[in-house]
């Protein structure tokens, strides 16, 4: 067998396992470890379909190896915005089980209509707005850029809290964002938001889920703990837009849900913020 070919199976299989291991960590972790999985196989894909570039060409080598210790340094940062060693993202959740949220006993949550959310955000002084991967599922960033400006136009101080890890990759929620025109010093970090949050008079979280879970402060045995959070728990009023109870990524319970200052808003996130818009400019006026 060629050193060519034994470059592509090696590769192979640390893709596999990665990929494996990617299944077992859960939570948000998984995407650091899909992060390496994609580096190293483009550096398969390279030497597989052009072996004579990769033996040849010094250029490429160096290029590939560039590509590769930048998905290595990403994924490392990655780990450390969520309070995890690199090797413990890899292999720290191996022969440990996920919690179901079916072994959860049934907890009764508070849900709203658009109606009724459209008035609280009406009635608030300040709004924090949370996205996550759920919006960008929904490609809801268009509708979102709408209630923020019928909001700022009732004189409402609007702002949106970015979690390094929310969505798929860093950067995410700030690309969509700029994408409908959100302005840039609108989008707040993590500790910027999480100072302001008990002045907050709603925290609107728009399908983020893991990174908005209290039980990464409070419960050491859940699987993301010691992970930083959006403290949106600590809002006067907190409404969350989520099609169903199922979990997240990191497939666990989100005690928020059932805190007694949450609503639970049901529904796509595009056709929900589309109708609290339709509502807020139905009854347009100021506080």
């Amino acid at each position: 067998m060629s050193g060519v070919a034994l470059l592509v199976l090696a590769v192979d299989q640390v893709s596999k396992s990665l990929i494996l291991a990617s299944h077992v960590t859960g939570a948000g972790t998984g995407w650091v470890v899909v992060r390496l999985v994609r580096n190293t196989g483009a550096s398969g894909g390279i030497a597989s379909g052009h072996p004579e570039l990769v033996t040849l060409a010094g250029l490429l080598i160096v290029a590939g190896a560039l590509d590769g210790a930048s998905g290595f340094i990403l994924s490392v940062n990655m780990s450390k915005a969520m309070n995890r060693s690199f090797t413990n993202v890899l292999f720290g959740g191996f022969g440990q089980l996920q919690t179901s949220a079916a072994a959860h006993e049934t907890k009764p949550v508070r849900s709203a209509t658009a109606e009724e959310a459209a008035a609280i955000l009406a009635a608030a002084n300040k709004v924090v707005i949370v996205p996550g991967y759920g919006m960008a599922v929904a490609q809801a960033q268009h509708k979102v850029r709408e209630l923020y400006d019928a909001l700022t136009k009732r004189g409402v101080d609007v702002s949106f809290g970015i979690h390094p890890v929310a969505g798929r990759m860093p950067g995410h929620m700030n690309v969509l964002l700029a994408e409908a025109d959100i302005p840039y010093d609108k989008l707040l970090d993590m500790d910027q938001v999480n100072g302001d949050m008990p002045q907050t008079d709603v925290a609107l979280v728009i399908g983020a889920n893991d990174v908005t879970n209290p039980a990464a402060r409070n419960d050491q045995s859940s699987p993301i703990y010691g992970m930083p959070i959006i403290d949106v728990d600590k809002a006067h009023t907190v409404m969350v837009i989520k099609r169903s109870m199922a979990p997240g990524f990191a497939g666990i319970d989100n005690p928020l849900y059932y805190l007694d200052n949450n609503l639970m808003l049901f529904g796509d996130a595009k056709a929900f913020v589309g109708n609290i818009v339709k509502e807020l400019s139905g009854n347009s006026g100021g506080h």
